[in-house]
């Protein structure tokens, strides 16, 4: 009699002991399918919204809407994970603001191949790429169509996010492109939700009037700016207000106050004329009233142009009269050509076989090839920068009180040609000699950080003479170095169409010039967080190889015989105990 009730206790306790679990796993199911949490593990934070993100997502004062093109049940594996990356993605950004929606499309549903196309046509008229997929089966090559991208909306705007990033084409391979596409979602989609909310507060002008760049050279340059930043161009003809922000105290006498800088950064492209003593007041008391100034300088004439004309063409250093206020800021531009064994090849003509021109790539040792290795998040795995006839640079003043830091230097050999000097493509048909590239890690751009002194300091001549309103020390501020013009210059298409900024058509490589360039623009503009999620750092923790042929079948074995002895080691235990449990 108290057997049976026993037995009959111990099924009413497994009974509420199993409706009990069942319960829970349904409330836990029912709270997670509302509730969005995901723990990121990884030591890089792979999965974690960096600050500016939060930030930005949390600004935001409408529905941003994210329409997804990337779905269906017929995608491949891999573009399926990407899809689901980006939902993920996402919902994160949910967590922060319910004021992003999203919805995920599959173009293929309930549409015929017209209506199908026509879709297509649509989305191509908003930005957005179809992408073939070939599949191929016993019927032969199939292709179809896939459209990795998104279209988000705000108020009545809208802009396309292209989800397939192939790095600027630096990268080929599908598997490469992809796990690079999942790591960039957060850069790219944030990126496109910025420029719609207007959430841009710097602006920044390219100056002009000294022979600099042309607005079609800097094309490149001035687009990939305008992501984040209002960008003007701004012709520096000895006015004032062209620069500041002015206001009128006496329309009498034209006497007026400076409010401000005009423009939170300038950016000066390549010039080759000589700036006046004015003009280099004005710019610095531009750096004193807090601005911030990114500098690409050529300090020596040597044009690539003029080798396609002259066999030989004389290099000689570039007077801008600028040495005195780089000096003054921490740092000296030396009239020198760098070369380098690690270079960038040029085509050379090698012959011409049934009448057409042959050509052949060799480095050309003016053109070195730049690899970031400073630990600074302006340079933080960038890619191989091209440069063009680049020059070393040096910082001065050690009791200035300004941080200085090199971003880029030179690879570990390196040749130094002093100016005036002659250049000829003559050298291309020349072995270089080894022992002649013995410089190591020469810079060629530095950042300088801290509060500036100015040049005039003690000029009262000009001082008083132009009433601008002195001031002898700066606010903090900083400023970018790079002693090659040509870094910041696009190439054109044979249509004259103006390409991206770093690529090369000669080798069709694209180099990271224009990332570097947008780096530079954002830690200027106080936009670090901005920096940090474009050169996150995601580490590929690979499998060895050789350790995976060695130990094949011991963890093939492993991995089938273990669970299978665990199931029969459980099993075992369990009848031991319920034998003892109801032996009593």
């Amino acid at each position: 009699m108290k057997k049976g009730k026993n037995i009959r206790n111990i099924k009413r306790n497994n009974l509420i002991q199993f409706f009990s679990v069942v319960g829970i796993i349904l409330a836990l199911n029912i709270i997670f399918s509302y509730v969005f949490v995901r723990i990121d593990l990884t030591s890089e934070k792979r999965y974690t919204l960096s600050k500016s993100t939060r930030a930005m997502v949390k600004n935001i004062d409408d529905i941003v809407y994210v329409s997804v093109y990337l779905y269906g049940k017929n995608l491949p594996p891999d573009f399926s994970e990407l899809s689901l990356k980006t939902r993920e993605f996402l919902d994160e950004l949910r967590v922060y603001s319910k004021n992003i929606h999203y919805e995920f499309i599959d173009p293929t549903e309930n549409k015929d191949e017209q209506q199908l196309m026509a879709f297509y046509g649509q989305l191509y008229k908003q930005g957005l790429q179809p992408q073939p997929i070939q599949d191929v089966d016993a019927s032969g090559v199939n292709t179809r169509y896939i459209v990795p991208g998104a279209i988000i909306r705000y108020r009545q705007r809208e802009t396309p996010v292209q989800l397939l990033d192939s790095d600027e084409g630096i990268l080929y391979n599908r598997n490469d492109i992809i796990k690079f596409s999942i790591d960039k979602l957060e850069y790219n989609i944030t990126n496109a939700i910025r420029r719609l909310t207007g959430q841009q507060k710097a602006t920044v002008a390219f100056l002009k009037g000294h022979g600099e760049l042309t607005n079609r050279e800097v094309f490149s340059a001035a687009v990939g700016i305008a992501d984040f930043y209002a960008v003007d161009s701004v012709v520096f003809d000895n006015k004032i207000s062209k620069i500041f922000d002015i206001e009128l105290v006496d329309s009498n006498t034209v006497d007026f106050v400076i409010k401000g800088n005009k423009y939170d950064l300038l950016v000066i492209a390549k010039p080759t004329q000589a700036f006046s003593n004015y003009e280099k007041y004005i710019l610095d008391q531009y750096v004193m009233r807090g601005g911030k100034i990114l500098w690409y300088v050529d300090p020596v004439f040597a044009e690539m142009d003029s080798l396609q004309y002259y066999k030989e063409v004389p290099c000689l250093p570039r007077d801008l009269n600028l040495e005195d206020l780089f000096f003054r800021y921490g740092v000296r531009l030396n009239s020198n050509l760098l070369q380098d064994l690690n270079a960038l090849p040029i085509p050379v003509k090698s012959g011409e076989i049934a009448g057409q021109a042959q050509y052949k790539f060799i480095p050309w040792y003016f053109f070195p090839l730049i690899t970031p290795v400073a630990d600074h998040p302006i340079v933080k795995n960038l890619n191989v920068l091209k440069t063009e006839f680049v020059s070393s640079m040096d910082t001065v003043g050690t009791k200035s009180g300004l941080t200085k830091t090199v971003l880029l230097t030179t690879s570990a050999s390196t040749k130094i040609l002093n100016t005036p000097a002659i250049i000829s493509l003559e050298a291309l048909k020349r072995r270089a000699i080894n022992r002649e590239y013995a410089h190591k890690y020469i810079p060629v751009s530095v950042l300088v950080e801290g509060v500036f002194t100015s040049l005039f300091s003690g000029y009262d001549k000009m001082v008083d003479q132009e009433k601008i309103g002195f001031i002898e020390k700066s606010k903090p501020t900083k400023m970018i170095f790079v002693s090659d013009g040509d870094m910041i210059k696009n190439q054109f298409s044979s249509k004259g169409y103006p390409l991206p900024l770093g690529y090369d058509q000669y080798t069709d490589v694209a180099y990271g010039n224009k990332n570097f360039l947008l780096n530079a623009v954002n830690y200027l503009c106080d936009d670090e967080d901005i920096v940090q999620v474009r050169s996150k750092d995601f580490k590929m923790r690979l499998l060895d190889k050789d350790k995976i042929l060695k130990e094949k079948t011991f963890w093939q074995v492993l991995n089938m015989v273990l669970p299978l002895c665990f199931v029969i080691i459980m099993g075992i235990i369990f009848v031991v105990i319920r034998k003892r449990k109801f032996a009593r």
